[in-house]
């Protein structure tokens, strides 16, 4: 299905305005992907990019060509798909963007549980704290906290009940005592996090219908989800966490849970994705897994 490939190059590459970039999302040398394009111009007999030493763009024919190579991969994958659901096979590349901290101490322990399970997926995870462009991307589903703002994409709940929380280490609350209040913040050494230079700086609890924001000066203040908790591990002061990131450090007395009388934000956890031809039976036995393992870690 060498076409098929090139095919699915030319639309990465069309994607990325840049042959070096689609080259390094998909694990493939530039040489490889020029090459692949090449080809697929000499089958169409025509040039589908204007190439300069420091520009890449579409050709008129390879706008044209675009919408239409979208669409016959989309029904091709989705032959496959039926194919290999059929003959309940899971197989394939699974691309995933997930957050630091999730990623790191949750997800990767759960994916190579997934991938001995179904040893003909393979795996591409890509690992930040920024909003991975599903669109532009090498990525066909992002794990997300929080109320989806993009409408266009489809939001699929994996576990609604998460929020924030307020916590910090053992450690730090016998030398700074307990907080009682979210307004006593303000007195105590805070962590927190921040995303493309906006620093989270504003804390919000809900008490009977009552909202209490607190405006902080925070002393430690990091773009990495996993460094916030680590710092709040080593006693550096407090954090406010999605509960899925902390519920292990909560069980085994690593972090204390601070005014739990309050509520907090609302945190739910989501799987997003563009388009339902997306729901391969990888990607539908991922989904599934991955739901499973939540509810058996929250109870």
């Amino acid at each position: 299905m060498r076409s098929f490939n090139d095919i699915q190059t030319f639309i990465d590459v069309a994607s990325c305005a840049s042959i070096s970039e689609a080259a390094r999302q998909n694990a493939q040398t530039p040489a490889a992907v020029s090459a692949a394009i090449k080809r697929l111009e000499k089958d169409l007999g025509n040039v589908l990019f204007i190439r300069s030493t420091r520009s890449l763009r579409l050709s008129v024919a390879g706008e044209q060509f675009l919408s239409y190579a979208k669409d016959s991969l989309s029904l091709i994958q989705q032959g496959v798909a039926a194919v290999q659901t059929a003959l309940g096979e899971v197989t394939g590349t699974l691309q995933v963007s997930a957050p630091c901290d999730l990623g790191r101490n949750k997800l990767s322990e759960w994916l190579n549980e997934f991938l001995a399970q179904y040893p003909n997926v393979k795996l591409k995870l890509h690992l930040s704290d920024e909003v991975s462009d599903i669109y532009s991307q090498s990525i066909d589903i992002a794990l997300r906290f929080g109320v989806p703002k993009d409408s266009q994409l489809i939001a699929a709940p994996l576990f609604l009940n998460n929020a924030r929380i307020l916590v910090a280490s053992a450690e730090y609350v016998a030398k700074n005592g307990l907080l009682t209040h979210p307004l006593n913040l303000t007195q105590h050494t805070t962590i927190t996090f921040m995303r493309f230079g906006e620093v989270f700086k504003e804390w919000r609890f809900y008490k009977n219908g009552a909202v209490q924001k607190v405006q902080l000066n925070c002393q430690h203040i990091v773009n990495d989800g996993e460094m916030v908790r680590r710092w709040a591990l080593e006693g550096k002061g407090i954090a406010y966490k999605s509960y899925l990131d902390v519920i292990d450090n909560l069980a085994s007395g690593e972090l204390v849970h601070l005014c739990p009388q309050w509520q907090s934000d609302p945190l739910p956890l989501y799987m997003m994705y563009a388009d339902r031809r997306q729901m391969t039976p990888v990607i539908t036995a991922f989904r599934a897994f991955i739901q499973h393992k939540i509810t058996a870690l929250v109870g």
